[in-house]
């Protein structure tokens, strides 16, 4: 059994703390706690699974307690902007409540500018900056929705397609790194489902000069 030890962050009712643990021990400290959660590279993880990984000696390893049975008093909240028909207002949400919330399929939920969906909030680990986005999600509506003529250079060379926003909005979503002008002006993809594109004269997709290309 290999006693390697790595870097391990963790978080409990006394506090956060950082030590050096072997695979053993993590699984150990994790068992202690029924619930606990186990990320390693912000990848959620069962514990069992910690000795058949292939961790390399610069991976983050995080236990932190699990959101499981409702809200407790020290459920950890975040602030998210939300807007809807009656504007917009700032609220705390705990992750069990985002969950919920990206699960009604009515509200689309942006972290850091990025869309994600319930399944991935839920083994996600959202830090205390990222920026949070809740929003009417473009769904259903008229068969015949305006389509857009979007530009997109990619790995393969330039095309152009039609879109319409929702599908804009996905792809961009699915693709990280990508960048987003609506005539020349650079728009975030949180940004999108607000921009009005109907007077646009040109959408380009193209990848940033971040993270590789989709």
């Amino acid at each position: 059994m290999s006693d390697k030890k790595y870097i391990v962050e963790i978080a409990d009712s006394t506090g956060h703390s950082v030590v050096e643990m072997t695979a053993p021990e993590i699984i150990e400290k994790a068992n202690e706690s029924k619930g606990s959660w186990v990320f390693v590279d912000n990848r959620l993880v069962e514990a069992k699974e910690i000795e058949g990984l292939d961790i390399s000696a610069d991976s983050k390893i995080r236990i932190m307690p699990g959101i499981v049975g409702g809200s407790t008093e020290e459920e950890q909240t975040y602030t998210v902007e939300v807007a809807d028909k009656t504007g917009h207002s700032i609220v705390e949400m705990s992750k069990a409540e985002l969950v919920k919330t990206a699960n009604s399929g009515a509200t689309w939920l942006f972290v850091d500018d990025r869309m994600v969906s319930a399944s991935e909030l839920n083994s996600m680990e959202i830090e205390q900056g990222s920026r949070l986005r809740a929003m009417p999600g473009l769904v259903g509506g008229n068969s015949e929705e305006v389509r857009f003529t979007v530009e997109i250079a990619d790995e393969t060379g330039h095309s152009q397609v039609e879109m319409t926003k929702p599908e804009l909005i996905q792809r961009v979503s699915n693709c990280d790194g990508t960048w987003v002008f609506v005539d020349n002006r650079m728009v975030a993809t949180a940004d999108l489902a607000e921009t009005d594109l109907q007077g646009a004269q040109k959408v380009r997709l193209m990848p940033g000069l971040v993270g590789g290309m989709c």
